[in-house]
């Protein structure tokens, strides 16, 4: 053992500049081994964190669409709520159909409240049954139908009827389709080639 240390101290003191190369190079070897590893769990944690922030930058855009779309569904109930007739007020409600006859330039030949049905008395809202006719050529009759669909009051058809009216001839000619169809009362002749519209619905109200 002793020899073999004798040899090895003779060969450094032979060759100082080969051993000390050889040690450096065992060193920075060691180093180079150590970094690497560094460096692959430094590359997983990198990793780990930008998901983290992809996540987080996708949480805080969705976030941001969710706020607009709470305000938007904030601003059309309100909307809804301010706009929401009153069974009790029936001029004001039969005033609300005749703006969109002179919008359209139709004829409201008819138009009646009906009673509503029975509901809870804990709900809410109400709806407010009407019928009516509604009479003109066909771009009036379709401008009346569009201001009510469109109008600031939500309103459901349940039935409808549709015809061609014939001077002197009341009556409709041809039916529409709904759970509960009912024909509006006749009213006055309407002029030759007009379409005359029967409709059924429901205006939504509170109590």
């Amino acid at each position: 053992m002793n020899r073999l240390l004798e040899q090895f101290v003779a060969l450094i003191r032979r060759f100082p500049y080969c051993v000390g190369c050889a040690g450096v190079t065992l060193v920075l070897s060691l180093g180079t081994w150590y970094l690497l590893q560094d460096i692959d769990e430094l590359e997983t944690t990198h990793e780990n964190v930008s998901k983290e922030g992809v996540a987080m930058l996708t949480l805080l855009v969705g976030g941001s669409i969710q706020r607009q779309e709470l305000l938007v569904a904030h601003d059309a109930a309100k909307h809804i709520e301010d706009n929401l007739a009153l069974e009790s007020e029936l001029p004001e409600n039969n005033r609300y159909f005749y703006a969109f006859e002179e919008e359209s330039q139709s004829h409201l030949n008819e138009l009646h409240q009906t009673n509503s049905l029975p509901s809870e008395e804990n709900r809410a809202y109400i709806l407010i049954p009407y019928t009516l006719r509604v009479s003109g050529s066909y771009e009036q009759v379709a401008r009346f139908l569009l201001a009510l669909e469109t109008g600031p009051r939500l309103v459901n058809i349940t039935s409808f009827k549709f015809a061609l009216r014939a001077p002197g001839v009341s009556g409709a000619a041809s039916g529409g389709s709904g759970a509960a169809s009912a024909a509006a009362p006749t009213g006055a002749t309407e002029p030759a080639g007009d379409v005359v519209l029967d409709l059924t619905l429901d205006l939504l109200g509170k109590r």
